[in-house]
């Protein structure tokens, strides 16, 4: 009985070290390759590539919760410099359909018609000042974009080997749809209340 134990105490902790092993591999998230991707893809369709290059200096206390988070938890800032957007001709494609379709919805933002959750996703939030083709021309754009939007996140955890981080993706990718809104935009912010930026 005694030998059978010293024999089982070896083989218990290489199975422990395997199981950690395989734990440890499952955990990793590659946040900063999702929020590069996501920063690039939300300019690329709000078409605020100048405003993001001449963006001012961040002061210390300027970092957004999850800038914040990102630091801690992610890469250092040298290996953050050699990180890569996520991309492929799928999520290309959609890249480009919602941008196409940006410009469609771009003068209902505006009015505050249409704003966006904050699950990143659009409402029809108001149908003030339109008519019922209207309403109806809104409705079908924001259906499309939110389809697209929920294909995108799904393309991008996939593209980085994780569908089951979808979730992940898609909070990532909110965040930024609401951050880069134009000013006069209406975003609904974490707790529920819908704001005016």
């Amino acid at each position: 009985m005694g030998k059978m134990h010293k024999m089982l105490k070896p083989l218990t902790f290489g199975l422990t070290l395997m199981l950690a092993a395989c734990v440890t591999v499952n955990i990793y998230f590659p946040a900063a390759e999702v929020q590069k991707t996501a920063e690039e893809i939300v300019s690329d369709v709000y078409g605020d590539k100048k405003q993001e290059q001449t963006k001012p200096e961040e002061k210390p206390g300027d970092a957004s919760s999850l800038e914040r988070i990102l630091n801690i938890i992610g890469p250092s800032p040298a290996m953050a410099q050699n990180v890569t957007a996520v991309s492929n001709a799928s999520i290309r494609a959609i890249k480009d359909r919602i941008t196409a379709r940006h410009q469609q919805l771009a003068p209902f933002y505006a009015r505050g018609n249409v704003g966006i959750a904050n699950n990143g996703m659009l409402v029809l939030r108001d149908q003030g000042g339109l008519s019922v083709p209207q309403v109806a021309q809104v409705r079908r754009l924001v259906n499309a974009d939110n389809a697209d939007r929920n294909r995108l996140n799904q393309e991008v955890a996939s593209a980085i080997k994780q569908p089951q981080n979808t979730a992940k993706v898609a909070g990532i990718f909110a965040d930024e749809w609401r951050n880069k809104a134009a000013r006069g935009w209406w975003i609904q912010q974490n707790n529920g209340a819908w704001v005016r930026k």
